[in-house]
């Protein structure tokens, strides 16, 4: 049975467990909403929380923020193998609240050895919302988190290791502009500006700009609780833009949704390319299921999570191998890719630290070197594996 056919009794797999009920999963077991955390993480988590204070008029919170995700990871396709351990993310900062509608926040990206130790910013914002109001509005240098299913979840939240291939190849990463957002009822809008040119620090606005329009409606289908979003990035295409990948119009619609200890994100993604750059599309089917509450301590939770990906181009050889962490292993670009993830997500405090393990099957087709003579016809087929665990933390 060729790769191909596995990978679609799989997806047909993860669909029909999509929708069972997941009731019996957690039958017996004890709400972990009635569980209190331990006393030991709410001190530690407590200690960085320098200063609270709701009736001052002036400052209310000033607190310490960081992350850091390390992990290890190894890889292996046609016949290459790698292995090594990452510092994936190390961001440190402060964050403070002011006349109860201001947040700032600065957070600083850190080398991993310390040598020097400052490597540029990650954040750097300020937001303004009125009391008792949905309505937002930040400035600065943000986390383009705004656009797609797994793009929107940040990485201190998302259930996998890494992003699927079509995210990491589409979406920007930090971005410097105006972003505004708003609930109304069950409807929510979120919308955009942001120079196509960013540095370490800042940006010299010599990039262009890029543009975000996003929607979202609280629909429950079959599910307990669920929101479906339709978003939509501009960018006007600037020869000197860095920010912003080479991609003119970037669609998602997507949807999420949560039913006991399933929860379940289909996303359907659709990018048209810049000069020579290959349109491309992609679809995503993320399930996950809380297989145990209160495992060794209270309100530690053991989630199951899987994800099949494909995406495909338009044009030969427009897809390009992951970074992280198939470039290490093999080369090339290639036509369609599929892939299949199976992880589990240990949750010792929340997503506030968690262990986290996974392991993925990818394919791609189509794949010929980018500097060989038979570039513009159809290549051949990789596949290959990327396992990965590590620990999540944040503050």
């Amino acid at each position: 049975m060729t790769p191909n056919r596995h990978l679609l009794k799989i997806f047909f797999f993860i669909w029909l467990a999509a929708t069972i009920s997941p009731t019996s999963l957690l039958a017996g077991q004890e709400n972990e909403q009635n569980v209190q955390n331990p006393a030991i993480f709410e001190t530690i988590w407590k200690s960085p929380k320098l200063y609270n204070n709701p009736s001052s008029p002036y400052v209310q919170q000033f607190n310490l923020v960081g992350r850091y995700h390390g992990q290890y990871w190894w890889a292996n396709s046609e016949g290459n193998s790698a292995r090594d351990w990452e510092n994936r993310r190390m961001y440190v900062g402060v964050n403070a609240k002011l006349f109860n509608t201001i947040i700032m926040e600065v957070q600083i990206n850190l080398n991993d050895d310390f040598d020097p130790a400052y490597k540029g910013l990650y954040d750097a914002f300020i937001k303004w919302q009125p009391s008792e109001s949905n309505f937002a509005i930040s400035a600065g240098r943000l986390d383009y988190v705004y656009t797609g299913m797994e793009r929107s979840t940040s990485s201190k939240r998302i259930k996998t290791m890494e992003r699927a291939i079509l995210v990491n190849q589409i979406m920007p990463g930090e971005v410097i502009g105006v972003y505004i957002n708003d609930t109304i009822g069950n409807f929510s809008y979120q919308t955009g500006l942001f120079s196509g040119s960013i540095k370490d620090e800042f940006t010299d606005f010599k990039g262009g700009y890029g543009a975000l329009l996003g929607m979202q409606y609280n629909l429950a289908l079959f599910y307990e609780t669920g929101s479906l979003h339709l978003d939509y990035l501009y960018n006007n295409g600037n020869v000197n833009n860095n920010a912003f990948k080479p991609y003119k119009n970037i669609i998602s619609l997507w949807y999420e949704g949560q039913k006991g200890a399933m929860s379940l994100g289909i996303d359907i993604t659709a990018a048209t390319g810049l000069a020579e750059q290959s349109d491309l599309f992609g679809f995503t089917l993320l399930p996950a299921f809380d297989l145990v509450h209160n495992l060794f301590i209270g309100n530690d939770k053991l989630q199951l999570s899987m994800r099949y990906h494909y995406a495909t181009s338009a044009d030969h050889h427009g897809l390009q191998f992951n970074k992280r962490y198939e470039q290490p292993v093999t080369s090339g670009t290639g036509d369609s890719y599929n892939s299949f993830y199976l992880g589990l997500n240990y949750y010792l405090y929340q997503q506030k630290l968690k262990f986290m393990a996974g392991i993925e099957y990818f394919l791609m087709d189509g794949v010929s070197d980018m500097d060989s003579e038979i570039f513009d016809t159809p290549g051949k087929s990789v596949d290959g594996w990327v396992g990965s665990t590590g620990i999540r933390l944040y503050f």
